[in-house]
């Protein structure tokens, strides 16, 4: 298997590959860091809620609720999905610097 390497000559410039690779690597730990805490939540909102509408309602209403207030569960669930979805930008990103500058042959 190939090692990828930066081609670039310059000392102390922001290479590509490397920002391509942490992104990649924080993006994707963000996501797996933030599904349990989604998971967590929501199956304590269905054990709340009487049916899986409801639950399904309160989800929704937390993800439209303000981030600022007091600590209940429909907070924590608002943060997970906030971090999944900023680890899902980064990855995405990463996974695109890093196809796109990681695979020349300069």
């Amino acid at each position: 298997m190939s090692q990828r390497r930066s081609t670039r000559a310059a000392v102390g410039a922001v290479d590509p590959v490397v920002v391509g690779s942490v992104a990649t690597r924080v993006g994707l730990a963000l996501l797996v860091g933030s599904l349990p805490i989604i998971s967590g939540t929501f199956a304590g909102m269905v054990a709340d809620g009487a049916t899986l509408g409801l639950a399904l309602d309160a989800a929704a209403a937390a993800l439209d609720g303000p981030l600022v207030g007091g600590f209940t569960i429909a907070r924590l669930f608002h943060v997970g999905v906030l971090g999944a979805l900023v680890g899902c930008w980064l990855l995405g990103a990463g996974l695109v610097l890093d196809g796109y500058f990681g695979g020349r042959d300069e």
